[in-house]
């Protein structure tokens, strides 16, 4: 299969999760809600760092720490909140990128001022992408790409940010999403923002991704072809996943309707679907309860199998759906794949080349670089366009 056939199959797998979330907004607020939490904590992982997506949402919600290390948790909570709010790369583009450069800088690590890209940069990098949204999953990458080169790669991270940043809103420059929402300054730092339901239109996390069943690089400049063989596969996953999702949905809401006379059920069920993850001080706090009310009513959704216990212990316990109970296990470790460094580093501390040469990421840009890398992806849409006039054809023959 081309290059073209390939794109074509992750756009259409991105359409169809796209139509079932468009369709149905409390269904797009839980599978956003699960799957930031897994982008944030895969995306530590790709950079090397062993860490739980239930040791991740632990400290979030209460401040714990268990076994993961307490950078790299703050870390994911700090790429979290972009990904739930990426801001608007294609309306303010150099404000949008400051904030990710921001989110995606490594705890305790100051960067170099020189390494610091220019505005008229962070503008370049979008501008690479604005001719590629009607097809958003190759705008992303269009602008990861751009970013890469014109940071020397020096942070993976951030580029993965850019690119769920910019295929969000192609998506929206398309008509698919309603205008990007301004962010708000109280909801830019802590858990409360944190908790917010995503302000967001994406469709493709590649950190999960590229990690779903396996192990990938990510590689903008190189790796097209493995990347949307991953997309694909990760997105028909999520279509399945997301009936999975829709029967929780219903569930609940048949508790909701079910509950009898002063039951504070039914608010209890509106809270779990902006926020599926609780203990019972969040719903004391939330609904205005009683502790022993509280615990009656998340003891009536766990024997009824709408919640889980996810923390398996007799004190300061948290529930959570079961759906994302089961997708954040401690046994899905992001960086457990790969033990210590990851690819991506790797890359950046290789020995220099024979001959003195240091990592080519690291040398002098040459602008033809970019260009050769552009007219790949330019050669991906000819591609594209190829595939489709074939289906077409064939489809006209049939007829």
């Amino acid at each position: 299969m081309d290059i073209g056939s390939h794109l074509l199959s992750a756009e259409a797998h991105a359409a169809r999760v796209e139509g079932i979330l468009l369709a149905d907004p409390a269904l797009a607020g839980l599978w956003r809600m699960e799957t930031s939490l897994l982008e944030a904590a895969a995306s530590v992982g790709l950079e090397g760092d062993r860490i739980s997506t239930q040791g991740m949402v632990l400290r979030l919600v209460s401040g714990t720490t268990v076994e993961d290390d307490v950078r790299a948790v703050e870390m994911a909570l700090r790429i979290l909140t972009v990904i739930r709010r990426p801001g608007d790369p294609f309306g303010a583009p150099v404000a949008a990128l400051r904030r990710i450069e921001a989110a995606a800088a490594p705890i305790g690590q100051a960067r170099d001022a020189g390494d610091r890209l220019e505005d008229a940069e962070l503008a370049l990098v979008v501008q690479e992408a604005q001719a590629w949204t009607p097809v958003p999953i190759l705008a992303g990458w269009r602008a990861a790409a751009a970013y890469a080169f014109r940071s020397r790669h020096s942070s993976p991270v951030a580029e993965r940010l850019v690119f769920m940043a910019v295929e969000g809103a192609a998506r929206h420059l398309q008509g698919l999403r309603p205008s990007p929402r301004p962010i708000a300054a109280e909801a830019e730092d802590g858990a409360g923002g944190l908790l917010m339901p995503a302000a967001a239109g994406w469709i493709v996390p590649p950190s999960v991704a590229l990690t779903r069943g396996g192990f990938r690089l990510w590689s903008p400049m190189t790796g097209l072809a493995g990347f949307l063989e991953a997309v694909t596969r990760s997105l028909s996953h999520d279509l399945g996943h997301l009936g999975t999702l829709r029967h929780e949905l219903s569930r609940l809401s048949a508790m909701a309707s079910g509950a009898h006379g002063r039951s504070r059920m039914a608010d209890l069920v509106t809270y779990l679907k902006a926020q599926p993850v609780v203990s019972s001080a969040m719903v004391m706090d939330h609904l205005g309860v009683t502790r022993r009310t509280a615990l009656s009513l998340i003891d009536e959704l766990v024997e009824a199998g709408c919640l889980t216990n996810l923390t398996a212990r007799r004190t300061t316990r948290f529930w959570a759906l079961p759906s994302l109970a089961t997708r954040m296990g401690p046994a899905r470790e992001a960086g457990g794949v790969r033990r210590g460094m990851s690819g991506d580093r790797e890359r950046r501390g290789a020995r220099p080349e024979p001959g003195g040469r240091s990592d080519p990421w690291h040398e002098d840009r040459d602008e033809s670089q970019l260009d050769r890398i552009m007219a790949e992806l330019n050669d991906a849409m000819s591609s594209l366009d190829d595939a489709v006039r074939k289906a077409g054809t064939r489809q006209q023959r049939d007829e």
